[in-house]
């Protein structure tokens, strides 16, 4: 049985985005800086990437 995945993704300004990273860094089981632009955290249960852009970040969120 396929279990329907939950994604959302947001566009936040840099200083709200890297609060947000903080603050999952410290529940996330991993921490990987996949490349100089984009940074990705798991729990267990979902992933968040973090993708810089030009003035801000995505912020994507997939729950599985």
């Amino acid at each position: 049985m396929n279990t329907p995945i939950n994604k959302e993704t947001y566009i936040l300004d840099d200083s709200i985005a890297f609060e947000l990273m903080d603050l999952l860094k410290a529940k996330a089981r991993h921490f990987i800086q996949l490349n100089e632009y984009v940074y990705r955290l798991f729990d267990g249960q979902s992933v968040v990437t973090f993708t810089t852009l030009e003035n801000n970040i995505q912020v994507e969120m997939v729950k599985g």
